[in-house]
């Protein structure tokens, strides 16, 4: 482990002999008293960002940190892109399934409306009217 004496990491670090140890009392820096000697371990310097060019490894490390982010969540706008298509489309086929059905009740609606109407004509009409009814009706069965 490589550690400076206060005068050496300032002069390394461009800063004042004072500013270091104002950090090392404060305790933001942690020194070691080799010899009777206040002495400043170099990874030290680099977790205080003491050092130069420590700044720039700590933006790098943010970028990458934040690029990291953006790749899982574009990952994650996809997967969800994915399944809005695919609930869209479960939703088109249920929609497209209920208007059929709501078509084929419609037709079968009709259907029994007209079969009411002409029970109540057949029981109406008296029995010429009625055969001539059914004639009809079994002509135009007949056609269709």
């Amino acid at each position: 482990m490589h550690s400076y004496t206060l005068r050496e990491a300032a002069e390394l670090c461009d800063t004042t002999v004072k500013a270091l140890r104002n950090r090392a009392d404060r305790g933001s820096l942690q020194t070691v008293l080799v010899d009777g000697e206040r002495r400043v371990p170099h990874a030290e310097l680099e977790r205080a960002g003491l050092l130069p060019g420590a700044e720039l490894r700590d933006l790098r490390r943010r970028v990458e940190l934040l690029s990291d982010e953006l790749a899982t969540s574009r990952q994650l706008v996809v997967s969800t892109e994915r399944a809005a298509e695919a609930e869209r489309e479960a939703r088109e086929r249920a929609e497209a399934a209920l208007f059929e059905r709501e078509a084929a009740a419609a037709v079968a609606m009709a259907a029994a409306d007209e079969l009411r109407a002409l029970e109540a004509d057949l029981r109406a009409a008296g029995p010429i009217k009625a055969w001539k009814l059914a004639r009809t009706r079994r002509r135009a069965a007949d056609a269709a």
